[in-house]
């Protein structure tokens, strides 16, 4: 072919005649490209239909791709079951009666009736169906577009290309529908977030790729390792296991160097948070058990934001009872192991005399070790500083990494509730505090399982007074086995409540509050709170078909197996977006509703409706101070914390911390000294 005969006209005619470009153009088409196309599509739909939570265009598109994802994996097993029966090369009438049929057990299956008490199984086994109806009319579609296609067969691209562009197209149109409706009808967080429809396809489109790419590699290898392992049962089986082991120990190589580098946060030093305190009753303080660079990041800042008497003072407009105690034990302090911190621990409150306060607050913490400053700060003003809390850290991760820390969480928290109970035991019983709990997200999760382990007479086997549990965690145990809604014979009547905002607790009045031994504050529309992994098959109560939508559930939300799944665990990721001093009631953010449940679920002293607001505008105060110090690049750039303010003369908060990082568990870094025989050589 000479250059002047290799016009753009030809080029571009060649290309639409070729049948590569066919092939691309039938691919692309979101009903027929393959069996899976249909349910694919549906499902990446649905992913944009109203939710708990704003999203931005990734998270979108990771919802999207997830979707897709899961519609494809549904497909293929349809399709691998569906083949063995009756081969693709059979004839079209064959193929759609082996679809009927299919669809037939499944629409079967899907009139299993609903029950408010039915089991999982009952639920999976109706869901089960639905999801196959819907894959076998998606195949349906598929061998009819696949018919169409060879009965009428396109001498081009044109028409193929078309005809997926007008899909396509619809397909487009009716996402950014659905996102307009999403707008409509979620409350926006107050930091603008971008949620558009190209970014989110162009994120679905790496989720799906990536996806299938690892799932087409592990079944590479599968059948790599079967073949080196040679013929045979036995041999087919050990095949695939020494896969899924090698695997499994690839993914948890990655996974644990991967939250190990997001861990090094906790020895990373604060400017504003460098100083230790200068109380004694303040763990880091020179007189302290625990060393102040051990507390880590999270525990540095809890034992400085502390309320002073004279804050209290201030705020109440009445003289503050005392200096409040803070304990933290961080998860670099040593004895590493859970006995240990929870011995620690009972040896710092006997040596600040926190069992001498008229209140003792033990905390589980976040994953990081994160307390919820604002609530801590609520109970400390509303008290008048009569008050000890308690904290022991078992995590450095983010929550949703640090899931499987909750084990440890656990065993802390027990260890340091039953030593609580002996050292008061000894005490005559006028002189011992009220023992109060609290946690939240996953501290309310560790927390709360040790406390329900028998329901309420957990309350009386650790002498607890009052616990009270923010944005419990749906996967928690006993928020799991109905525990948490009072429907079970370990929980009397009236013992437990569950609320969305300050007024339904205020509404009980102070008889029946008094009867409460735990309150847990939960928002209807809480992504962490509603997340369980039934809902992949079981329709939620907060989504009933004829029930009442509670505060922030969009009354169009309806619940769709699996889609409703990985919308919820994606919500979760924006469960809480904050500005400081700006307190919301919505998601995964109590702040706007801590005060008041600090205040009536603890029963502390009584206060004005004046006082109230005082103490509600601190909280905000406060909490844009500490932003400040915790973005301050220099010391001289961050308010001080409240610790090191208006210090006494016979004060002294000790030498700042003058590294950028600390040097981590100690415990490490003995294990990675060099030997002594290995230094001389």
């Amino acid at each position: 072919m000479s250059p002047r005969s290799a016009s753009p006209q030809r080029i571009g005619r060649v290309l639409l005649e070729s049948d590569t470009s066919q092939r691309v153009a039938r691919w692309l088409n979101p009903l027929f490209g393959s069996p899976s196309s249909p349910l694919e599509t549906r499902a990446f739909l649905d992913s944009f239909g109203p939710s708990l939570m704003p999203r931005t265009s990734t998270l979108q598109g990771v919802v999207a791709g997830m979707n897709v994802l899961a519609a494809r994996a549904v497909t293929s097993v349809v399709e691998g079951r569906l083949n063995r029966v009756v081969p693709p090369s059979a004839s079209l009438p064959v193929r759609l009666g082996a679809r009927a049929v299919t669809a037939g057990v499944g629409i079967a299956l899907g009139q299993t009736p609903e029950s408010d008490d039915e089991t999982l199984y009952r639920a999976g086994a109706r869901s089960a169906g639905g999801i196959l109806r819907v894959a076998a009319t998606g195949g349906a579609i598929y061998d009819l577009g696949k018919y169409a296609q060879k009965r009428f067969p396109a001498q081009k691209a044109t028409r193929p290309a078309a005809i997926s562009a007008l899909a396509l197209a619809g397909v487009g149109y009716w996402a950014a529908q659905r996102i307009a409706q999403r707008k409509r009808e979620i409350e926006r967080w107050p930091v603008p977030q971008k949620e558009a429809l190209p970014g989110a396809v162009g994120v679905a489109a790496v989720v799906t790729v990536a996806g299938t790419g690892a799932a087409r590699g592990y079944i590479g290898t599968r059948n790599a390792m079967i073949r080196w392992m040679g013929p045979g049962v036995v041999k087919n089986v050990m095949g695939r296991v020494a896969n899924a082991g090698l695997w499994s120990l690839g993914l948890s190589t990655l996974y644990n160097a991967g939250v190990g580098y997001i861990g090094r946060a906790n020895e990373k030093v604060d400017p504003g948070y460098a100083t230790p305190p200068p109380s004694p009753m303040m763990s880091g303080h020179a007189e302290s058990l625990v060393e102040f660079e051990d507390l880590g990041q999270q525990g540095r800042r809890y034992v400085n934001d502390v309320a002073t008497p004279e804050l209290i003072e201030e705020v109440m407009g009445e003289p503050a009872a005392a200096q409040p105690i803070r304990v933290y034990i961080g998860y670099n302090t040593e004895p590493v192991y859970p006995t240990g911190r929870a011995e620690l621990a009972l040896a710092e409150l006997d040596r600040t005399g926190a069992f001498y306060r008229k209140y003792l607050l033990l905390v589980a913490p976040t994953g990081t070790g994160w307390v919820d400053h604002t609530m801590i700060e609520a109970a400390e003003l509303l008290s008048r500083g009569d008050i000890a809390t308690c904290c022991i850290q078992y995590g450095r991760f983010p929550s949703f990494l640090s899931i499987q820390k909750v084990a440890t969480g656990r065993s802390q928290f027990r260890l340091l509730l039953w030593g609580v109970k002996q050292r008061l035991q000894a005490m005559p019983p006028e002189q011992r505090p009220k023992v109060l709990i609290f946690g939240e997200s996953l501290g309310a999760w560790a927390s709360s399982d040790v406390v329900m382990y028998q329901g309420i007479g957990g309350f009386d086997h650790y002498g607890i007074d009052k616990a009270l549990w923010f944005g419990l965690p749906g996967l928690a145990k006993w928020s799991r086995n109905g525990m948490a809604r009072g429907s079970s014979d370990l929980v009397p009547a009236g013992t437990v409540g569950v609320f969305d905002r300050p007024e339904q607790l205020a509404a009980l009045g102070e008889e029946v509050r008094s009867q409460l031994r735990a309150i847990i504050l939960s928002h209807d529309n809480d992504p962490i709170a509603q997340l369980v992994p039934d809902i992949a098959v079981q329709r939620p109560s907060w989504l009933a078909k004829d029930g009442e939508r509670g505060r922030g559930v969009a009354e169009s939300m309806d619940w769709i197996p699996i889609v409703t799944f990985w919308q919820t665990a994606i919500d979760a990721a924006n469960a809480m977006v904050t500005v400081p001093g700006e307190f919301l009631s919505f998601g995964h953010d109590y702040r706007a509703d801590t005060a008041q449940f600090v205040h009536m679920a603890y029963e502390f002293p009584p206060v004005t409706d004046e006082q109230m607001e005082r103490v509600e505008d601190l909280l905000r105060r406060l909490e844009v101070e500490r932003t400040e110090r915790r973005k301050a690049t220099t010391a001289d750039e961050a308010p001080p914390p409240p610790a090191q303010q208006a210090i006494p003369a016979t004060m002294a908060g000790g030498v700042p911390l003058q590294q950028a990082r600390t040097r981590g568990a100690r415990w490490q870094t003995v294990l990675n000294r060099p030997k002594r025989g290995s230094e001389e050589s």
